[in-house]
C-alpha cells in the first residue's frame, strides 16, 4: 500500500513524456500537485520531449525509466529486436483520427472523394490509410492526396478554414490546437479504428527488476491522478490551469479538452488501471506489416509486461481524495468556477 508521509526519502524516476505541456497528459500534473507520487516514494522528472532523439534510445542509454509511446513506436521497437516492454496502457482509445470542419459536407469517410489530407506527420498516414480500409476503400480509389502541414494550431486551422485541406489526420493535441484556434471540427473516425492502445509507459526489459519499485512508485501515482480526473474534472483542469494557464485563454475551450482527455482517451475501460490488451496488440498489427513498418507480426507476449499493474492499482479511493481536498483547501484561489 502507498505510503502517505511526503517526508519519506523519494527515488527519482526520470521519464519523457509524449507532451510535456499539454493538459492532454492531465495526469502527471495531477499526480505532482496532487502529492500521489510523493505518497508514493518516488519523485518524477518530467525530461524535455521536444528532442530529434527516439524516446527509446533515452530507455536503451539509461537516461529513461520510462517513456510514453504509441503504439507504432512500440511494434517498430519490438521488430527491431529490441527489449523493449510496455507496462501500462494509457489510453485505451487512440488519440489518432481523421476529422474534418464542423460545417464541412463530409459526413463520413466514405465522402472523402477527389480532397487533400493534412498529416501532422509522415506518420499519420498509415492512421489515414487504415481508416480508409475500414471503410473498404483506398487512397488511389478515392483520389485522395495527402500532405504533410505540421502540428501548428493555428496553421492547422487555417488549412482547414482556407481549405488547403478539406480533412486533417493526427493526434489528440493537434486536434485540440485547432479547436483552441477557433476552428470547430468533427471526428469522422470509425469506432473500430480508434481501438488501439495509443500511448503506454514503456520501459528497457533488463533494468526492470533493478528499478521495479520506483517504476511502480511511479505507476501508482499516475493511476491515482488519472482516477482523480473521473472523480472531478473540474478539480483536475484548475491544477493543470497553474502549469499551462495558456491552455485555458478560452475556458470553454479548455473544459472540452479535459474532458476529452479524461472520458474519452484516457478512460479506464478495464477493470484495473493501466491494463494490457494483447487481443488488440495483434489485432493492429497487419496494416503495419503491409505497409512495411514491421517486417512480420510480434507476438504481444514478447513486448507486453503486466506485472507491474497490481502494484499500480494498490491505492484506495480515500487516498485519492484526501490528495485533492489539500491541493483544493490549499489553492482555492486558483480553481475554476
Amino acid at each position: 500500500m502507498a505510503s502517505t508521509v511526503h517526508a519519506q526519502q523519494l527515488e527519482e524516476v526520470n521519464v519523457i513524456s509524449s507532451n510535456d505541456a499539454n493538459c492532454a497528459e492531465y495526469a502527471q500534473y495531477n499526480a505532482d500537485l496532487f502529492g500521489y507520487w510523493a505518497d508514493s516514494g518516488v519523485e518524477t522528472n518530467i525530461l524535455p520531449s521536444e528532442t530529434t532523439v527516439p524516446f527509446v534510445a533515452f530507455l536503451q542509454n539509461g537516461d529513461a525509466d520510462l517513456v510514453m509511446l504509441d503504439s507504432a513506436q512500440i511494434l517498430q521497437a519490438a521488430d527491431a529486436g529490441l527489449p523493449i516492454k510496455v507496462l501500462y496502457e494509457i489510453y485505451g482509445f487512440a488519440p489518432e483520427g481523421i476529422v474534418v470542419p464542423d460545417e464541412s459536407p463530409i459526413q463520413g469517410l466514405a465522402d472523402l472523394k477527389d480532397v487533400t489530407i493534412g498529416l501532422a506527420s509522415d506518420r499519420d498516414l498509415i492512421t489515414t490509410i487504415i481508416a480508409m480500409e475500414s471503410v473498404g476503400t483506398t487512397l488511389e480509389d478515392n483520389n485522395i492526396t495527402t500532405v504533410v502541414v505540421g502540428e501548428s494550431g493555428p496553421i492547422l486551422a487555417g488549412a482547414l478554414r482556407d481549405g488547403t485541406i478539406d480533412a486533417f489526420a493526427g493526434g489528440g493535441a493537434d486536434r485540440r490546437g485547432i479547436e483552441a484556434a477557433g476552428v470547430r471540427i468533427r471526428n469522422i473516425t470509425p469506432i473500430e479504428v480508434s481501438r488501439n492502445p495509443g500511448n503506454s509507459w514503456a520501459a528497457w526489459g533488463p533494468t526492470l527488476e533493478e528499478k521495479r519499485e520506483k517504476i511502480e512508485g511511479f505507476l501508482r501515482g499516475f493511476a491515482m491522478a488519472q482516477h482523480a480526473g473521473v472523480l472531478d474534472t473540474k478539480l483536475s483542469a484548475s491544477a493543470c490551469r497553474t502549469v499551462i494557464p495558456e491552455q485555458f485563454e478560452d475556458i470553454n475551450v479548455g473544459m472540452q479538452m479535459m474532458n476529452t482527455a479524461v472520458y474519452v482517451y484516457q478512460l479506464r475501460r478495464g477493470i484495473e488501471f493501466g491494463e494490457l490488451q494483447p487481443d488488440v496488440w495483434a489485432a493492429i498489427q497487419s496494416p503495419y506489416v503491409k505497409l512495411g513498418e514491421i517486417k512480420k507480426e510480434i507476438d504481444p507476449d514478447t513486448f507486453l509486461d503486466s506485472s507491474f499493474l497490481e502494484a499500480a492499482n494498490d491505492f484506495t479511493l480515500d487516498q485519492v481524495k484526501a490528495g485533492m481536498a489539500e491541493w483544493k483547501e490549499a489553492n482555492r484561489d486558483k480553481l475554476i468556477d
